[in-house]
């Protein structure tokens, strides 16, 4: 049967064995359509080694994907996204346009009936002012519009009820059936609770009301579907209620919700449940990541798509409504997670999990506000006996040593450890420079530690400005801080350092940057600026650690020989370098550079042998559902982007790597998180040179050659490449960060007792 024909069908007639039948065969010919119309898409395919894969629907807010010419589209459907957020943008051309028009009448019809009746639009009319360009909003009312008699808005132009209009479609209810539609969050906000705060009602009893665009918002205000249909019947009397599940990206074949409450694919699409740890295919009855497939789109490549929703098909051919097809449910988007990482250090403005004290506005986490600011020598006697004390804490109480970051923090305050510090300052002769403000990064929880007691070292009284996000392990080491600090001995510590949070914009930031000697900032490059051009005192100084990237240096002929217990040993290394902070931290490497030299005729039996040993370890890591379909979106972009990438070589969804040999490129453009690696073949280190730009910070080195390397780099002037450090050590703080000796230059030399007054 072609494509036509089986369209011409009733929607829910067609048993889903018939309907795979020509599905195989249609989406292979779409795929070939849009392969030869679309270069975006052709490379995505390419790059994946696959015909037809599943498409993102996030990369349609990244990239324009077209597979006709500008002048055959004749409207620009957007999603609805949030103000600041971007939005998908969808091409149509006339057939398409059609086609999903069609699809809407069909399926809308199974429910209403086929005949044209009143409809109530719960939205404003503005939203249709420029019918070229329509968000879902809009594309949803022209398209249910198509079904209605006469069409009326129960909103104004300043979206408030018109409550005339309202009462003109009661009239018409009284008369017979009618149809409402809206976006299930607009329905509840600007229907049912402006008419309970109006204390008013409308009586729509025969009205079947037609409603989509998700439940998030709903959600995040406790309303259940339940709560929606006895709300709805309270103030207009309708009884007859069908969710929908559609969206932008496939405007028109959307899924209907039936009497039994079951979602339905019709003869227009059909859905799959995909696991996200390979995106194999759910069995029924599993919860998983929705695909969709569709015969509409002929003018984008949107016919294949991987949703960020999560459900699970519920039966086939045989729902108690009658209708054939898969029904299904779903429970929303898949939820997100903290992310770890450098980025973002100045987002927030809670912190649920952090015990808190309030003064204007400014939470109190641990310590004195404001503090003392008397400074002290280096790695004064009082420092060192508190950081004994914290590192005990950390690395013997049960209650931290389940926490990997925190046993790493205490580990690395050892006496020991700190002496060999103290060790290269001529610490007598130098004094701390004064009150110092750190801005830590949200996303790696223990950052904000390791830049304090590096101040504390220098000799500094300091606050500290967390982003108020809520971290287990953030609130976990500032209670430990917060106990250490309590003991007598350290009464003074405590009185002269502060842990605080407070919202972006808030006054204190101004009022500290003035008082403060020295403002220590890490994290994003737009973070950096924001919060050196707030005012400062003349002599404070600015101590920057904006964006930046690694990589590794792995020499095929070191991997070639060792054992499978050396290289399991390697692989766990790397793993804690770069899956231990999603990939985020500056430190952990995104691209790998393989030394081929002597070992070329064996440099890809290495590498196989090494990413399958990578692979194995990458199994413990935390993969969540989001983290797939961000890795995977990330992956198609960049594909349709950029030049020279690929094939990829995929171990489920826990680890990509990408070829970018024939890359010409800027390496800090390709981003990777969640175990997305690029590889490049090189014959000796001095062709990884050219690479070495300032956004470079750390070179991860297989060998134990590490200074050599770092010596090499600095000959050729590279401006980055700040350190060379072994497998499993791109992690670990140094006091001397991006080449920056922070105990240096948070002091400063001490003169005499009368020029320092405040010296203790």
């Amino acid at each position: 049967m072609k494509r036509e024909e089986f369209l011409e069908q009733e929607p829910f007639s067609v048993s889903q064995t018939d309907k795979e039948v020509l599905y195989r065969e249609q989406l292979k010919e779409l795929t070939k359509n849009h392969r030869t119309a679309c270069k975006a898409y052709d490379d995505i395919c390419n790059g994946l080694n696959e015909d037809g894969p599943y498409l993102p629907v996030s990369l349609f807010k990244d990239i324009d994907l077209k597979s006709v010419p500008d002048e055959k589209i004749v409207r620009r459907i957007t999603s609805s996204g949030t103000t600041g957020q971007q939005v998908s943008r969808i091409y149509l051309d006339a057939d398409t346009s059609v086609l999903q028009q069609r699809a809407l009448c069909t399926i809308t019809g199974d429910f209403i009936g086929t005949k044209r009746i009143p409809m109530l639009i719960i939205d404003s009319p503005d939203v249709l002012r420029d019918r070229s360009k329509f968000t879902a909003r809009g594309a949803g009312i022209l398209g249910f519009s198509m079904m209605a008699s006469k069409r009326i808005y129960a909103l104004d132009e300043n979206m408030r009820l018109d409550m005339e209009s309202l009462k003109q479609f009661e009239e018409l209810a009284k008369a017979g059936p009618t149809f409402a539609f809206g976006f299930t969050y607009m329905i509840w906000e600007y229907l049912y609770e402006a008419l309970r705060e109006e204390g008013k009602t409308i009586d729509l009893p025969g009205c079947h009301l037609i409603h989509g665009g998700g439940w998030k918002k709903l959600q995040s205000r406790s309303v259940s579907d339940e709560a929606f249909r006895v709300g709805l019947k309270e103030v207009c009397g309708i009884s007859s209620v069908s969710d929908y599940y559609g969206m932008a990206e496939q405007t028109g074949s959307i899924f209907m919700q039936c009497e039994e409450g079951h979602l339905h694919a019709s003869i227009y699409s059909d859905i799959s449940i995909l696991d996200p740890e390979d995106f194999s295919e759910c069995g029924e009855g599993q919860w998983g990541l929705i695909a969709l497939d569709s015969l509409i789109p002929g003018s984008y490549p949107g016919h294949r798509l991987l949703t960020e929703d999560w459900g699970r098909i519920l039966g086939t051919d045989n729902c108690p409504c009658g209708r054939k097809g898969k029904y299904f449910e779903i429970s929303g988007r898949i939820k997100k997670a903290e992310v770890r990482g450098c980025s973002d250090t100045f987002e927030g403005t809670a912190a649920k999990a952090f015990p808190q004290g309030r003064q204007e506005n400014l939470q109190i986490l641990a310590g004195t506000y404001p503090p003392e600011e008397s400074v002290k020598e280096l790695f004064a006697p009082t420092v060192m006996d508190f950081l004994e004390e914290l590192s005990k804490l950390f690395m013997k109480d049960p209650a931290y040593r389940r926490y990997p970051e925190i046993y790493a923090l205490g580990f690395w305050c050892r006496r020991a450890h700190i002496e060999k510090i103290s060790s290269r300052y001529s610490a007598g002769s130098r004094r701390g420079k004064g009150l110092t403000l750190h801005i830590a990064p949200s996303n790696m929880p223990t950052m904000f530690a390791y830049s304090w007691i590096t101040s504390l070292l220098a000799g500094n009284p300091n606050v500290v400005r967390l982003s108020g996000r809520e971290s287990e392990i953030t609130a976990a080491t500032l209670r430990g801080i917060e106990q250490v600090l309590g003991i007598p001995s350290f009464e003074q510590l405590r009185l002269q350092n502060v842990f605080v949070t407070f919202p972006r914009g808030h006054a204190a930031l101004e009022k500290l940057s003035l008082q403060a000697k020295a403002r220590v900032v890490w994290g994003g490059d737009e973070t950096v600026r924001s919060i050196c051009s707030i005012p400062k005192g003349t002599d404070c100084i600015d101590i920057t650690f904006p964006d930046k990237y690694s990589v590794a240096l792995l020499n095929a002929s070191d991997l070639r020989d060792i054992d499978e217990r050396e290289l399991k040993h390697l692989a766990h290394l790397f793993f804690n370098d770069t899956y231990g902070a999603d990939q985020n931290a500056c430190s952990s490497p995104r691209t790998v550079f393989w030394i081929r030299e002597k070992v070329a005729d064996d440099t890809e039996q290495i590498k196989d042998k090494w990413w399958n040993a990578v692979a194995e370890e990458a199994k413990a890591y935390d993969l969540q559902p989001w983290m797939a379909t961000e890795k995977y979106r990330m992956l198609c972009r960049y594909f349709a982007q950029q030049e020279g990438l690929g094939p990829a070589r995929k171990w489920g969804n826990r680890l990509y790597v990408v070829p970018c040999g024939a890359y010409k490129g800027d390496l800090s453009v390709l981003e990777a998180r969640f175990g997305l690696f690029y590889e490049r073949e090189i014959d000796n280190i001095d062709e990884m040179i050219p690479f070495m730009e300032a956004k470079i910070q750390t070179v991860v080195s297989s060998g134990d050659d590490q200074e050599e390397i770092y010596e090499e780099i600095r000959s050729a002037d590279c401006p980055g490449g700040d350190r060379v450090v072994a497998i499993g050590e791109a992690l670990d703080f140094n006091v001397v960060w991006d080449r920056k000796d922070l105990v240096e230059l948070l002091s400063c030399t001490f003169l005499n007792e009368e020029t320092n007054t405040k010296t203790e």
